[in-house]
């Protein structure tokens, strides 16, 4: 029972700092950083010794469409990569571009792209959005 009643004053509460959220971002002076997440996962990434699976993309977090700054993916079922990648300062309905890519770890000019177009992820608090590139 007490659990109950805690979630029926949580719900409201956060949905109050959610809707405060525009408010307090444009109030002078106000400092307010949260983090978004994506899940990211790239199919039928095929890799050799030295090689992984990274994203790279339109925002810091995912090096600025530089590879050696690309984000890595950890190999799950292979060939399908995944991770998680947190976003500082980016908004709720952001839209980020970004896309596979197959890189030696030593060098990071040895790059393999995703084909054409290039992947979108629209940005949301909850649930956490998933995101998935094909080579």
């Amino acid at each position: 029972m007490f659990i109950m009643s805690r979630h029926r004053y949580l719900l409201p509460l956060g949905v109050f700092l959610l809707a405060m959220l525009p408010v307090l971002r444009d109030a002078p002076g106000a400092q307010f950083t949260y983090l978004l997440k994506v899940d990211f996962q790239c199919n039928n990434g095929i890799t050799t010794p030295g090689y992984s699976v990274y994203v790279a993309g339109a925002r810091p977090e995912l090096g600025n469409w530089d590879p050696a700054k690309a984000a890595k993916l950890a190999p799950g079922a292979y060939p399908t990569w995944a991770g998680t990648v947190n976003f500082q300062g980016a908004n709720p309905g952001d839209e980020v571009e970004w896309k596979c890519i197959v890189r030696n770890e030593n060098d990071p000019t040895d790059v393999k792209w995703q084909p054409d177009p290039n992947n979108k992820v629209t940005m949301a608090f909850s649930p956490v959005p998933k995101s998935v590139g094909a080579f």
